[in-house]
């Protein structure tokens, strides 16, 4: 394969491809159409004298030359990215975007209000929310800034530990008068997370008291589970925040801080010293700091 043969731009397309599966959704995260990918593909075989994938029913798989080139396209990224953090951490000025991510109950029931406060400091800064329960990868600047519960950092990344964040088990006032009158916990409907979908945290909490619990609701949303909650479905394990603060709600349960995790604000070590992200990182970590109490169900 010549070294001249393709360009970043098609290795892009390689990357998109492969990761996606298949031409359409790799044409929706390049943001082009199917009938763009697949000329590009096209082109980029006829260039090289070689096939880069081999089209199955189930989707495309990458050739011996393929994955030549994908090894080629992944390294450049890397470089591609780096490079891209480090001009966005050498931004002194308080404008732009900045792409925060977080999970959903965290957003609708702690965030918001912050958001808008920080939003009203700095008019020119625009907040991109992306509403997300699993950790995004901020190498690959799929976000700037993470709020996420955990126990520490994860490698490669700087942040904030606000502090603990606990949780414990949550119901409506009917719910909570029939455990105070001697029914016992698992004769309740429960509230919980999709197979597949619960933490070790979660889970944890209720078998280690024992509990076999006979679920009513499940979702792979712990915003829904809130909501569920709320309109008297069942009994659920919920963050502190999000029971505690909620009229409908009681807590049925002391706080056991043996299963409390910590709240991190975290971003990229190339990204902290741009202006907006240094600003939003300590703007909203003295908001939380001010809700302590309440993230560690005090």
């Amino acid at each position: 394969m010549s070294a001249i043969s393709l360009e970043w731009n098609d290795y892009r397309v390689v990357l998109a491809i492969h990761r996606a599966g298949g031409l359409a959704p790799a044409a929706r995260t390049l943001g082009v159409n199917h009938a763009t990918v697949f000329r590009q593909v096209n082109a980029m075989e006829a260039r090289l004298g070689a096939r880069l994938f081999d089209r199955h029913r189930s989707g495309y798989g990458l050739t011996a030359v393929g994955e030549v080139a994908l090894a080629a396209a992944e390294a450049m990224e890397v470089q591609a990215l780096a490079a891209e953090r480090r001009m966005a951490g050498g931004d002194l000025s308080l404008t732009g975007t900045i792409r925060v991510t977080a999970p959903d109950d965290m957003v609708q029931r702690l965030l918001l209000p912050m958001f808008a406060a920080f939003r009203e400091r700095y008019p020119k800064i625009e907040l991109e929310v992306i509403v997300e329960n699993r950790f995004l990868n901020l190498s690959r600047r799929e976000a700037d800034i993470a709020l996420r519960p955990t126990a520490a950092a994860p490698e490669a990344m700087t942040g904030i530990n606000i502090g603990p964040l606990n949780m414990t088990l949550y119901g409506s006032p009917a719910l909570a008068d029939r455990l105070a009158a001697g029914e016992a916990a698992d004769a309740l409907p429960w509230i919980g997370w999709e197979d597949g979908a619960e933490t070790l945290r979660f889970g944890g909490f209720y078998r280690n008291r024992g509990h076999n619990p006979v679920f009513a609701y499940r979702s792979n949303s712990l915003l829904a589970q809130v909501s569920a909650a709320e309109a008297g479905m069942g009994v659920a394990v919920l963050p502190c925040f999000a029971g505690d603060s909620s009229a409908l709600l009681r807590r049925l349960e002391p706080v056991d801080r043996s299963y409390a995790t910590n709240l991190w604000i975290l971003t990229h070590p190339d990204l902290k010293r741009a202006a907006r992200i240094k600003a939003f990182i300590e703007f909203i970590s003295v908001a939380l700091r001010r809700k302590r109490r309440l993230l560690a169900g005090e």
